[in-house]
């Protein structure tokens, strides 16, 4: 027999969402909306890359919503494969507001003036500002300092992912989603690389908006993904 205490906290857990968004990195129109449309049937949520597409007409990509997108133009310097002109980058993304995204991915490091304008005109849409750092995970104080820079901007979910090199890493990334929330905000936060993998799981079960899982390995959008198999596996698992 279960004690109250236990009891309440095997509830709480068992009513967690876990959110699963499947990346799409394809570099064809076509397959990116197939992959899509697989995700939205499975209640998925996707983010679409549109920094791998050759062609990026968002139109037929996006003609009809089944489910919830991520729209997402990564740079180079933040993990992405974007190598156009920044106004071109800028412009594929209010493209992709326009057509009815559900979310916009922004990261703090693009201009405050252009973040602030996107803002205003979202609508319906929800804005993710995101800071990645790939060369491992800062200090703690560091990561406050990010975190506080992104409470005071402009968005509704803060995403804050770093390279974990030990498993250590993954417990000042981990910290900042009880802040984020007591602040009443949300938050994605995890760690990336081999050590990181954990966090992935993790993640959710502390209150991170969503994790990321491609449907097999070839589909990854970062390093340290699981799959969506893995990830129900282990969160099974974990509850």
């Amino acid at each position: 027999m279960l004690l109250p205490h236990t009891e309440n906290r095997k509830q709480k857990t068992e009513n967690i969402p876990l959110r699963i968004c499947v990346p799409v990195v394809e570099a064809n129109i076509h397959r990116a909306r197939n992959l899509y449309l697989r995700a939205a049937r499975r209640g998925f949520w996707t983010e679409l890359r549109l920094d791998y597409l050759a062609q990026p007409d968002l139109k037929r990509l996006l003609r009809t919503r089944p489910g919830k997108v991520i729209a997402t133009n990564r740079l180079e310097s933040e993990g992405g494969q974007w190598q156009g002109s920044e106004a071109d980058r800028r412009r594929i993304l209010e493209e992709a507001l326009a057509l009815g995204a559900d979310c916009l991915d922004v990261e703090l490091a693009a201009d405050a003036g252009w973040r602030r304008e996107l803002w205003s005109r979202r609508g319906s849409a929800r804005m993710i500002l995101s800071w990645h750092d790939f060369s491992g995970t800062p200090d703690s104080s560091r990561l406050e300092e990010v975190l506080q820079e992104m409470l005071a901007a402009d968005a509704d979910i803060l995403k804050i992912v770093t390279q974990a090199r030990e498993p250590a890493d993954n417990l000042r990334v981990l910290s900042l989603i009880p802040q984020a929330r007591a602040a009443g905000r949300e938050i994605i936060a995890f760690c990336m690389g081999p050590p990181g993998k954990w966090s992935r799981v993790v993640a959710p079960s502390l209150g991170s908006f969503l994790t990321f899982a491609p449907f097999s390995k070839k589909g990854a959008s970062a390093p340290g993904q699981l799959t969506v198999n893995e990830i129900r596996r282990l969160w099974k698992m974990l509850k």
